[in-house]
């Protein structure tokens, strides 16, 4: 950890202190005000949380002697607890005091030069306090010579440069930026007609002016308020660590987890979905990669295996590798294991199209079932957890170098890029996250194979699926070429027949309501400045439709048979 991490670091410790202090007090008043009446064990209960928590980080920061007196503090709670202690005036006195010396020892950390002796001194008074309290035989008449507090703290004297929002708020906010970019849309659809109308001349001009402004804030807007909704993905990264040794020592191996990139930040929406698929990922690394101690080193390497967590940012989208030095993944072995399970697979297909069947449902190139793997569940579980917002995934791997998990990932779900494509009169659009590339075909170009369309674009086969047919629409292109947009997800790789490209456009997601029912091949729709609704294309799904395209059109000629 470099010095720049550990300023941030106490930083946050005092912000947590004065938060767990401004709890404590108020506990504290609850518990003055019991003398009179009898205590609430419960109160007792939460003060000792709040002193456990604060021990806890006070060891974790290195401030040992603050850690002990918050220790001693605890003490009196549980012997108070245990009635060891007499609760009266003076104890109640002594504790306050106590929590006014740690709020005291909170305001003179200096983040960058913090003295870590804090609290040494008071120690001994608060030890001299318990065994006089517990050695007065007359407990009700001692009284206790408090040492003078250096100065009392202000309570308002440190601002905090940190404000903490429900995220609920956040989630209304960009809903409502949501909205502005509809309208936004909306503004300029206008713009372009009145010039093509009236020409840029007087209050046409002024319009375009004031549209141009209005677009220029409104991305200013919308980036700030991705900026307050992004996290390091440090959170998800330093879960691992323990994870991965507690599994590695119950395996027998030894393997060592490093990370890069952990400052790259991303939506929170995106961090609370992304722990799930790595901890699968690492953990078929675990599993299925890193060969054990004796057998790492008959292959010449290191006893110790090496799993690499690296985060970067890749324009407006942030890839995320999980690499491992292990054994890699047998081609040959997943092949036969795929045909065995009754799929169809060529033996000289392309390797990544071999290396997904890993992410097939049931399938595992394990021998046998364990509690950590074996049923052929967890990669799927990360194909369907990626898929749900919008990611995907490549597999690169050579056999006992290694393996290499590529996750590509947009930074925000709500306000994505699309391709706006048009199908038979209808707007459509296509995230581009999927998207590869666009191009035109002829109709002598497209084949059909096992009753499913396929175009050969440079040498390489690619299925075909038409919306228009999909969705049931009359197709309106008379022409002898079609648009073709390429897109890639877990799946492999395809080609979308269009009618014409409309251009990209930033659009925001909405949800579908459960009672439309499951739409096969959509994944939401979203709103266009002219109030027309425009179904979001869903690739994956798309992608099943062509793997099973036989059996769909076997179904639909027996029933309209």
């Amino acid at each position: 950890m470099n010095f720049n991490e550990q300023v941030e670091m106490v930083k946050d410790f005092i912000e947590e202190s004065h938060e767990i202090l401004d709890e404590l007090d108020g506990l504290l008043l609850q518990f003055e005000q019991s003398l009179d009446e009898t205590l609430d064990p419960s109160v007792i209960n939460d003060v000792l949380g709040l002193l456990h928590t604060f021990k806890g980080n006070s060891g974790m920061m290195g401030f040992s002697c603050m850690q002990s007196y918050i220790h001693k503090l605890e003490d009196i709670f549980k012997s108070l607890q245990s009635e060891r202690l007499c609760f009266d005036r003076e104890l109640v006195d002594f504790i306050i005091h106590c929590a006014g010396n740690v709020r005291h020892s909170i305001s003179q950390i200096i983040p960058d030069m913090p003295k870590m002796d804090l609290l040494q001194d008071e120690l001994d008074e608060i030890e001299g306090f318990l065994e006089e309290k517990k050695g007065s035989p007359q407990q009700e008449n001692l009284v206790v010579n408090l040492s003078p507090q250096k100065k009392t703290a202000n309570p308002f004297g440190k601002k905090s440069n940190l404000l903490k929002v429900e995220f609920e708020r956040m989630e209304q906010l960009l809903n409502l930026m949501g909205e502005l970019v509809i309208h936004r849309t909306h503004l300029d659809q206008i713009d372009s007609q009145f010039r093509e109308t009236f020409g840029e001349k007087g209050i046409v001009l002024d319009l375009s002016n004031t549209s141009e402004q209005i677009g220029k804030i409104t991305t200013e807007l919308h980036e700030t308020i991705m900026k307050v909704r992004m996290l390091p993905i440090k959170q998800v990264f330093m879960r691992f660590p323990r994870y991965v040794r507690d599994l590695a020592r119950g395996m027998g191996k030894e393997i060592n987890i490093s990370f890069e990139g952990e400052e790259t930040e991303l939506d929170k929406k995106v961090i609370d979905e992304i722990g799930e698929p790595l901890m699968h990922l690492i953990r078929n690394s675990i599993d299925h990669g890193i060969e054990p101690p004796e057998e790492r080193v008959v292959l010449g390497k290191p006893k110790t295996g090496n799993i690499t967590l690296k985060a970067s940012h890749e324009s407006s989208h942030i890839i995320i590798t999980v690499k491992d030095d292990g054994k890699g993944i047998d081609r040959e072995k997943l092949i036969a294991k795929a045909k065995k399970a009754g799929l169809t697979v060529k033996d000289d297909a392309e390797s990544n199209e071999v290396f997904n069947l890993i992410f097939v449902s049931g399938l595992s190139t394990s021998d046998s079932i364990t509690e950590i793997s074996g049923r052929g569940v967890g990669m799927d579980v990360v194909k369907k957890s990626l898929t749900r917002i919008n990611g995907a995934i490549e597999v690169e791997s050579e056999v006992n170098k290694g393996t290499c998990f590529t996750i590509k990932l947009p930074l925000t779900l709500a306000i994505i890029s699309a391709l706006m494509v048009e199908v038979s009169g209808e707007q459509y659009a296509i995230p581009l996250t999927s998207v590869i590339e666009s191009i035109r075909v002829r109709d002598d170009e497209i084949h059909m194979v096992n009753n499913c369309e396929v175009t050969n674009i440079r040498g390489k086969i690619f299925p075909l699926i038409r919306l228009s047919s999909l969705f049931g629409l009359e197709s309106l292109n008379n022409e002898t070429s079609h648009y073709v947009v390429i897109v890639q997800s877990t799946m492999g790789e395809m080609g979308i027949v269009v009618d014409s490209l409309l251009g990209q456009q930033e659009i925001v997601i909405k949800a579908l309501d459960d009672y439309i029912g499951n739409s096969v091949g959509i994944a939401g729709a979203t709103i266009l400045g002219d109030g027309r609704v425009v179904l979001i294309v869903d690739v994956l799904e798309l992608m099943n439709e062509v793997r099973h395209q036989g059996e769909h059109e076997k179904k639909r000629e027996a029933q309209y048979a």
